[in-house]
């Protein structure tokens, strides 16, 4: 059964989940906010349900532990979040096949959640990779 959850309380889970998980570093986070079937549309690949959304975040974080996530602008309606943000941090492990460089970067993304059950369902994160790339040369 889908629960249509108030447009508040779907957006503050998407923003209390992002902080845990990118500012926090709080990796449990998955456990509580997102569903075991999840489906992910990610910049590393679309994969499908909890454990690998742990792997993705784990794989960010390993190259950039100190990233930190400011979020511009969030919109909330029906079931789905979006955010809008920028990123800053340090290329300190291996990311995509490149080694680590120790080089500051910074990019900037949309990241959409569809929310049901007080859960995250379906995932998608959007970055301009090439450009996070070049930083990294």
């Amino acid at each position: 059964m889908n629960t249509l959850l108030a447009t508040s309380t779907i957006k503050e889970i998407a923003l209390e989940y992002a902080n845990k998980i990118w500012n926090l570093k709080e990796i449990d986070a998955i456990e509580t906010w997102v569903h075991k079937d999840v489906i992910i549309h990610s910049a590393i690949g679309d994969f499908y349900g909890k454990n690998y959304m742990e792997d993705v975040v784990k794989t960010w974080l390993k190259a950039f532990p100190n990233l930190h996530v400011h979020n511009d602008i969030v919109i909330s309606e029906k079931d789905i979040v979006t955010i809008q943000w920028h990123a800053k941090g340090t290329h300190t492990g291996e990311f995509k096949g490149q080694h680590p460089t120790g080089k500051p970067v910074s990019y900037n993304g949309v990241t959409v959640y569809r929310i049901q059950n007080n859960q995250i369902v379906e995932y998608w994160a959007y970055i301009n990779m090439q450009h996070l790339m070049d930083q990294l040369q």
